[in-house]
């Protein structure tokens, strides 16, 4: 006779229970204060999932139940996993990234994109930062892209935060384009070193 599989302890499925409530919470669409707390909830929730402490929950965001981050966490769980990013080509107009085995210098591959990129994609507006600080853009644009087309399971179930606007702005269009976070966008994908993924950008630094 073939033994079962025991079933979980009942502390786990606890913690399932809570984890798909947060979840609906957050799905459901409503601004109420439940919803904002499961919100919260899960924000500490993917930090620990994702070796962050729970100060570094502050750059995360949980938006219709799914984990939103920014292209400077982004490389920096890349490189976690075992892959620098680095900018090959970069100006106002285009930016090359191509992604990296660190052990063995093993090139996966690279990723493009381009100012027409952008504004085929309806991303450049007055006063943001694709104005103001186009090659920081394209930048946070071609590393994320180069981190999802050559080693997806670095962020798979992971939404960018560029990405989310974008979707937000083809289901509605009473959606206001967040200027704030363009900015800061372009405030992280600044580069701080010869291969614009210096050897200090793992976790620690989102670990503020």
């Amino acid at each position: 006779m073939t033994d079962l599989p025991a079933p979980p302890a009942r502390s786990e499925l606890d913690d399932l229970a809570r984890l798909g409530q947060w979840l609906a919470w957050s799905e459901s669409g409503k601004d109420d204060e439940r919803s904002r707390g499961a919100a919260a909830a899960l924000r500490l929730y993917y930090a620990r999932e994702l070796g962050l402490t729970p100060m570094a929950a502050a750059s995360l965001s949980v938006i219709a139940g799914k984990l939103v981050i920014g292209a400077d966490l982004a490389r920096a769980l890349a490189r976690r996993s075992g892959y620098r990013v680095r900018r090959i080509q970069s100006d106002d107009q285009v930016c090359i990234a191509d992604i990296v085995v660190i052990q063995t210098g093993e090139i996966l591959g690279d990723a493009t994109f381009t100012i027409e990129d952008a504004r085929r994609a309806g991303l450049i507006r007055d006063r943001s930062a694709w104005k103001t600080h186009p090659a920081r853009m394209l930048w946070a644009r071609a590393s994320v892209y180069a981190i999802k087309d050559h080693t997806p399971e670095v962020l798979l179930g992971i939404v960018l935060d560029d990405e989310q606007r974008e979707i937000e702005q083809a289901q509605t269009t009473d959606v206001p384009w967040d200027d704030e976070l363009d900015e800061l966008e372009a405030e992280a994908s600044e580069p701080e070193g010869p291969d614009d993924d210096p050897a200090g950008a793992d976790i620690d630094d989102i670990e503020f």
